[in-house]
């Protein structure tokens, strides 16, 4: 079955990304100063996902000193969601279970979707350059409609909220500012997976403080099915691309992001010491690309990373 499954949050969230507020571990020290991402990573996304399905089939115990499957549910699980944890760099088909896919992120308001894309209407692409752009411009900061014309900045999309603090007692971690995030009123994030069961709504926790999110879910047959009307290559997700950019199409406006994600065994189901992958850098979503080579949509057609929403593109017809 496919679903459309919104997340609306309820109250300011904080996702992470190669920053981490507080200490990591004994080697590792955090950042006191941590400004959250505006998206969730696909990993978390599956992470989450993986989560809610055991727990709505009765399959997490769930006690004051944490969450986990009994052994005697293992084999359930397992079944359900699979045994592994995602790995950026794995190259075969990983198993999840009744997951099949995931689609990348995206916000919807009103039932209008929106995504990321970097503002080349205002700036058009002629003869190797970006005609009338000034570095000052924020040309990444730039949301399209896929069901209608409009376009939005940041700001008419994410609020910030800003909190700092000195905590009582005056341990390691006890000073710290933050700059978390609220969605403006009738945004909301979502995706569209793909699953061999039943998926029903219900209340979340996402991101490094756990905020609570209202999940919606109801079936739907629609994509992400956005054209890019100039044949450009544009990246509907963050996207892991190991080849030289440079090297293989004419032009390109990127970002990047820093990834990195919990790692221990290759057990889901088990917990496991608090520590992190080395740091993976990934082309950020709405990054353009014109007139990419064969090699860099090899690269890109990575169906361990699809699965899940990495890597997914989109090329326009010229």
């Amino acid at each position: 079955m496919k679903y459309l499954v919104t997340l609306k949050p309820l109250e300011p969230f904080l996702f992470g990304g190669n920053q981490t507020f507080g200490r990591l571990g004994d080697k590792e020290a955090g950042s006191y100063l941590v400004t959250s991402r505006q998206f969730p990573q696909q990993t978390a996304l599956l992470g989450m996902v993986r989560k809610e399905l055991m727990t709505q089939a009765g399959l997490l115990t769930r006690k004051r000193r944490g969450e986990w499957v009994d052994k005697h549910k293992k084999v359930d699980a397992i079944n359900l969601v699979g045994y592994e944890k995602f790995s950026m760099n794995e190259k075969a088909l990983q198993d999840f279970g009744v997951i099949e896919r995931l689609s990348p992120i995206f916000l919807i308001q009103n039932g209008k979707r929106y995504i990321k894309r970097v503002d080349i209407e205002s700036f058009p692409y002629e003869n190797g350059v970006l005609k009338g752009y000034n570095p000052k411009d924020d040309i990444y900061d730039n949301f399209v409609s896929l069901d209608g014309e409009k376009s939005l900045k940041s700001e008419d999309i994410f609020r910030a909220i800003e909190q700092t603090g000195n905590k009582k007692g005056g341990e390691d971690n006890s000073l710290f500012k933050k700059t978390s995030y609220i969605l403006n009123d009738g945004f909301s994030f979502a995706f569209y997976i793909e699953l061999d069961t039943t998926l029903n709504s219900a209340m979340i926790s996402l991101g490094a403080d756990r905020s609570a999110f209202m999940m919606e879910v109801k079936e739907d047959d629609a994509s992400l099915d956005y054209k890019e009307p100039k044949g450009y290559l544009t990246l509907l997700s963050d996207a892991l691309i190991t080849v030289n950019i440079k090297e293989n199409c004419d032009f390109a406006i990127t970002s990047e992001l820093s990834h990195r994600n919990l790692k221990s065994k290759k057990s889901a189901l088990k917990k496991s010491k608090f520590e992190k992958s080395e740091t993976v850098y990934l082309y950020e979503k709405g990054s353009v690309l014109m007139n990419p080579s064969e090699a860099l949509l090899a690269d890109l057609n990575q169906e361990n990373l699809q699965q899940i929403g990495y890597n997914i593109y989109s090329i326009g017809k010229k």
